[in-house]
C-alpha cells in the first residue's frame, strides 16, 4: 500500500525530474512531427470549417461551441507565418495534440513511479511507450491536426487528471484548498471548451471523499471547490460581448443573458442540455455500448485483435495501482467509468446515427492510457528482477516487445490519418460558389454545404457577393432578422409573423421585376407574375417557418438577384419551389418560368466540363472518407442529369461525351456502397444513347 494513504507524508511530493520532463517533451515532439506532416492544408468538413471561420472572425459557433478554442484560434490566426489560415490553425491543433501526448506521458510516469523514489528507466520507458501509443491511436490522430474542440477537450481531461493527482499527493498533510480551487476551476473552464469533461464531476467529488473525507466538513474547502467552479463558468459570459459585435458567424446570437441561456441550454435542439438518458434511443448493448467497444478496439488493438496487449496491460496497470494505493486506484476507476460508461449513457446514441460518438470518448482514453503505461512498467520491473545479464536481456526484450504498440499504431494509421493531400471540402465548395451568377442567393441545407462556403467567403475572399443562406436556420427567430440586417435588399426579412405550422395550401403571386437578371434566354417569354402554390411535400405533412421565410425572401427579391438551391437540398425541402428549379452547375437556379427552353443545357455543359474542378476525386492515392464520398457524389449526380437532359433533347453524342467525362473525373467505383447502383444507371443511359445514335446514323 502507498505510504501516503496510510500515514501523513513528511514532505511535499518532489517536482517532476528532468528525465521525466525530457521524455514527455520527446514524445510531444515526435507526435507534433507526425501530426504536422499529415495535417490538412486547408479546411475539412463539419467542425473543420466552422471553427476556423469562428477563430478568424471571432465568431460564435453552433452550440455548445468552444469559446476557449475560438479565442486561442483568433490569436493564432493573426500570426502571419503559415498560409492559408486554415492550415495555420490545423498546425496549432497539432501543437495542442502534441501537448496532450506529452501530458499523458507525464501522467503515466507519475502513476508508474513508486511514491518513495524518482522514476527510473522502467517508468520512463513505459511513459514513452504509453504516450506514443496514445498519440498514434486512430481516434487521437484523426482529430489531432484538425482545428476542432475534441483534442483540446482531451487536453483538459489530462490537466484535470494532473490537478487531481497533485491534490491527492498534497492532501496527505492538509486540505490543499488552492489545488482544490484549481481542480474545479478547470472543470468550470472546460464548460467553454466542449463540456464533455463535465461527466467527470461525480468522479472528482468521489476522489475528494476517498482521499480526505473530512474536507466535506470544512466550509473553506467547499468555498474553494465552488469558487473555482464559479470562476471557470463565469468565463462563458464572454460570449455576450463576442456576439454583441455581430460577427460574420453569430449562431444563436447570445448577445444578452436571456439569449445566452437559450444558447447554453441548447434550446434550439430541444433544451435541457440534451440530458435525455431515458428512454434509450437504441439498444444499449447492441448499439450504444457496442459503439464504445468499437472505439476501444480501434485504439487498443491496433494491428492484431487476437493479441490484445494494450488491453491486458491496462488491466494489469489498474491492478498494480489498486495494490499500491487502493483508494487512489478506486478513484481512477471511477474517472474511467464516468468517461466511458458515463459518455455512453449521456450521449444516448440513436440507432443508425450518421456519426460515431468516438470524438466524445477521447477523454476516457486519456484516463486509460496511463494505466497501460503502469502495466508496461510493472512488466519491465518484473523482468529486471532477474539477476545479471539475463535480467538485463529480458528487460530489453520486453521493452522491444512493448515498443511494438506505438509502432503498430503508427504503421496502421499513417495512411488513414494522412490528410495532407485532402482538399475535398475546399475544392467542392469552390466548385459550388465560383460558377454562381453574380450576386446570387444560394440556399443550402446543412453544415457541410454551408460552413465551408462561409469560410471561403469570409476568410479567403471567394465570391463575397453571394448570399449563402442556410434553410434550416430560417426556422429560428434570430436568423431571418440577421439576414435582413446584413443584406439591405432583404431588409425586413423575418419581421412578419410566420403562420403557425399547418397543412396550408395557398397560391402566392410574385411580380417579376422588369429589370431582373433571370438567366432565361431572350427567346423565352417571361411572365409579369409568377404564381407559386404553397403545398406541403406530402399529404398530411406541414408547412413550417422556413417555407414562409423563403417565400418572404422571394417577395422582397422579385427575381432581381438570382436565387439558387444547392444540390444538397432534398426535394422534400421547399417542395413547392422545386418545379421552378433547373440545374445550373453545382446548384439549381430558380427560374420565373417552367418553359423547357429556359434550361440552357449548353451553359450547363460549359460549367460542368470546363469550370468545375471535381476536387481530385479521380486520384485514387487520396482516401475518400465517408463525408467526402457523400458530398462529391453530387458531382456524378450533376453530370448524370446533364447527360439525361442531352439525351432527352435528342443529342445522344453529347450524352455519351458527358458519360465518358463522368467516368474519367468522378469514377463511380470511388463511392463505396452506392457505386453499383450508379454504374447500373450509367449503363442503362449509355445503352439508350448508343441505340439513339445508331438509329440516327441509319436514317
Amino acid at each position: 500500500m502507498d505510504a501516503s494513504e496510510s500515514q501523513p507524508a513528511t514532505r511535499a511530493p518532489a517536482a517532476p525530474t528532468r528525465a521525466a520532463l525530457a521524455v514527455s517533451a520527446g514524445v510531444a515532439a515526435l507526435a507534433f512531427a507526425a501530426y504536422a506532416l499529415t495535417a490538412p492544408r486547408t479546411i475539412t468538413w463539419w467542425e473543420g470549417s466552422s471553427y476556423p471561420l469562428a477563430a478568424r472572425t471571432l465568431g460564435v459557433t453552433p452550440a455548445p461551441g468552444s469559446l476557449v478554442l475560438t479565442l486561442l484560434g483568433w490569436a493564432v490566426s493573426r500570426v502571419p507565418l503559415v498560409f492559408p489560415v486554415a492550415f495555420r490553425l490545423n498546425l496549432f491543433a497539432a501543437v495542442i495534440a502534441a501537448l496532450l501526448a506529452g501530458l499523458v506521458t507525464g501522467l503515466t510516469i507519475r502513476l508508474a513511479a513508486p511514491a518513495d523514489r524518482s522514476p527510473r528507466a522502467p517508468e520512463l520507458a513505459a511513459g514513452a511507450i504509453a504516450g506514443l501509443a496514445f498519440a498514434f491511436g486512430t481516434s487521437v490522430w484523426t482529430h489531432a491536426a484538425r482545428f476542432t474542440p475534441y483534442v483540446l477537450s482531451a487536453c483538459f481531461t489530462a490537466l484535470i487528471l494532473a490537478a487531481a493527482l497533485a491534490w491527492w499527493r498534497g492532501a496527505a498533510v492538509s486540505d490543499r484548498r488552492g489545488r482544490l480551487f484549481l481542480l474545479f476551476l478547470l472543470f468550470g473552464l472546460d464548460f467553454s471548451v466542449h463540456r464533455t469533461n463535465a461527466l467527470f464531476l461525480p468522479a472528482a467529488l468521489a476522489w475528494v471523499a476517498l482521499r480526505r473525507p473530512r474536507a466535506w466538513l470544512d466550509l473553506r474547502s467547499w468555498g474553494a471547490l465552488a469558487g473555482g467552479l464559479a470562476v471557470g463558468l463565469a468565463f462563458h459570459l464572454l460570449l455576450i460581448p463576442l456576439s454583441a459585435r455581430d460577427p460574420a458567424l453569430n449562431i444563436g446570437e447570445p448577445r444578452d443573458l436571456a439569449r445566452l441561456w437559450s444558447y447554453v441550454s441548447l434550446e434550439q435542439y430541444g433544451g435541457g442540455f440534451l440530458v435525455r438518458m431515458f428512454p434509450r434511443s437504441a439498444d444499449f448493448l447492441g448499439v450504444q455500448l457496442a459503439d464504445y467497444l468499437g472505439f476501444l478496439r480501434a485504439n487498443l488493438l491496433p494491428a492484431w485483435p487476437w493479441l490484445p496487449l494494450p488491453a491486458l496491460l491496462a488491466a494489469l496497470g489498474w491492478v498494480a495501482t489498486l495494490r499500491d494505493a487502493p483508494r487512489r486506484g478506486l478513484g481512477l476507476l471511477l474517472f474511467l467509468l464516468c468517461g466511458s460508461l458515463g459518455a455512453v449513457l449521456y450521449f444516448n446514441l440513436p440507432k443508425a446515427y450518421f456519426r460515431t460518438m468516438e470524438r466524445h470518448y477521447l477523454p476516457s482514453l486519456v484516463v486509460l492510457a496511463p494505466l497501460v503505461g503502469v502495466g508496461a512498467s510493472t512488466v519491465l520491473r518484473l523482468a529486471a528482477r532477474f539477476p545479471g545479464a539475463p535480467g538485463r536481456g529480458l528487460a530489453l526484450a520486453m521493452g522491444a516487445a512493448l515498443a511494438w504498440m506505438p509502432l503498430a499504431s503508427l504503421a496502421k494509421n499513417l495512411r488513414a490519418c494522412d490528410q495532407s493531400r485532402v482538399r475535398f471540402a475546399e475544392t467542392y465548395s469552390r466548385d459550388v460558389l465560383e460558377p454562381l451568377p453574380e450576386r446570387a442567393i444560394l440556399l443550402t441545407n446543412g453544415d457541410n454545404d454551408s460552413f465551408p462556403l462561409w469560410y471561403l467567403q469570409q476568410v479567403e475572399g471567394v465570391r463575397p457577393d453571394v448570399a449563402v443562406i442556410n434553410i434550416p436556420l430560417t426556422n429560428t427567430a434570430w436568423y431571418p432578422r440577421q439576414l435582413g440586417r446584413r443584406h439591405p435588399d432583404l431588409a425586413g426579412l423575418g419581421e412578419r409573423a410566420a403562420p403557425a405550422p399547418g397543412p396550408g395550401d395557398s397560391s402566392v403571386a410574385i411580380p417579376v421585376d422588369p429589370g431582373a437578371r433571370v438567366g432565361v434566354p431572350p427567346s423565352v417569354p417571361l411572365p409579369d407574375t409568377v404564381r407559386l402554390r404553397l403545398t406541403p411535400s406530402e399529404p398530411g405533412s406541414y408547412l413550417i417557418p422556413q417555407d414562409y421565410v423563403i417565400l418572404d425572401l422571394l417577395r422582397l427579391n422579385r427575381w432581381r438577384r438570382p436565387v439558387c438551391l444547392a444540390v444538397t437540398v432534398p426535394p422534400s425541402n421547399l417542395s413547392w419551389l422545386w418545379p421552378w428549379a433547373r440545374l445550373d452547375g453545382m446548384a439549381f437556379r430558380v427560374l420565373p418560368t417552367k418553359d423547357a427552353g429556359a434550361w440552357d443545357l449548353e451553359h450547363l455543359r460549359h460549367v460542368l466540363t470546363e469550370r468545375v474542378r471535381y476536387a481530385g476525386v479521380a486520384d485514387t492515392s487520396v482516401l475518400l472518407e465517408s463525408a467526402s464520398r457523400a458530398m462529391t457524389a453530387n458531382y456524378a449526380a450533376a453530370l448524370f442529369q446533364l447527360a439525361s437532359a442531352q439525351l432527352e433533347r435528342g443529342d445522344p453524342h453529347g450524352c455519351l461525351d458527358t458519360l465518358r467525362f463522368l467516368e474519367e473525373r468522378v469514377p463511380p467505383g470511388r463511392f463505396g456502397e452506392g457505386s453499383e447502383a450508379l454504374r447500373a444507371s450509367l449503363r442503362e443511359l449509355e445503352t439508350r444513347a448508343k441505340t439513339m445514335a445508331a438509329g440516327a446514323a441509319v436514317r
